[in-house]
């Protein structure tokens, strides 16, 4: 039986396990993604905490039941929060796990919490979170540490790709999602890897795609192999099926650089 969770509820679902006090029930319970190849959803939600500069940072972690592939993503939410982003997250954090990924989606504002304007030094601390929200899902049974990537929506985004081009990363990949300099100055350092940027209707006037194009530029110098990638959908908003269109990107992208080429893909449901 698939359970399909409202906002409201899935925000009490995030802010209870960054409580700590989330159920076994509510971990075991699915939203529905409805996506035209969503799968079976076979996988788990619960809380989860690690620390970063020394500051204990909770969320939600997602865990295959079937047969594990041995990856993870970190998927890092946009300026608005964990609470707000949550609901938009979850179904594709279900999905993902249902297909052998471990997921966790930290509430990385708890490293540095929120403020507008931010400035280098909270770049720099988010940045850290997730740094090591990536080195801890390379700790947990199933998962091999050398096979992490991570994702971001908006700042999140950025956080995301402009962290992992720096040498303390050990993250595989990177993705951002309607994510440019917009956000925040790059930084300087240096490191190889591959990235997508994930860009579409649905983001203006936020952020702009010359905006996007002039980060993956950035990315490039830094040593970074990054491919950019335009949704087709025209919605003016982050509909369901702009997110599913996202989420294809990304498990594209993800199987590419994160599973051994024999890996067979899941059937979707039927």
């Amino acid at each position: 039986m698939t359970l399909k969770f409202s906002r409201r509820l899935l925000a009490c679902v995030a802010a209870a396990a960054m409580l700590g006090t989330a159920s076994n029930a509510a971990a075991q319970a699915a939203a529905s993604a409805g996506c035209a190849d969503d799968v079976p959803q076979r996988a788990t939600r619960g809380p989860a905490e690690y620390t970063s500069n020394s500051q204990k940072v909770r969320g939600l972690i997602y865990k295959p039941t079937g047969p594990a592939n041995g990856a993870a993503v970190v998927l890092l939410h946009s300026s608005e929060g964990l609470t707000v982003d949550a609901h938009s997250f979850d179904p594709h954090a279900i999905q993902l796990a249902a297909r052998g990924y471990h997921v966790l989606v930290p509430n990385y504002f708890e490293a540095r919490a929120r403020q507008v304007p931010w400035n280098g030094r909270d770049i720099r601390l988010w940045e850290e979170a997730g740094h090591d929200a990536v080195a801890y899902m390379g700790t947990l049974e199933g998962v091999d540490p050398t096979r992490v990537g991570i994702w971001g929506f908006s700042l999140g985004g950025f956080v995301a790709t402009d962290g992992s081009a720096h040498p303390d990363s050990t993250a595989r990949v990177a993705i951002g999602v309607a994510t440019g300099e917009d956000i925040f100055e790059p930084g300087r350092t240096r490191r190889a890897l591959p990235m997508m940027l994930i860009e579409g209707y649905s983001t203006f006037p936020v952020i702009s795609i010359a905006t996007m194009r002039d980060l993956a530029a950035d990315l490039r110098r830094r040593g970074a192999t990054v491919e950019v990638q335009m949704l087709t959908s025209r919605d003016p908003s982050m509909t369901g099926p702009v997110w599913c269109e996202v989420f294809q990107h990304t498990r594209r992208f993800l199987d590419a650089n994160l599973l051994p080429a024999a890996a067979a893909p899941v059937a979707p449901a039927g």
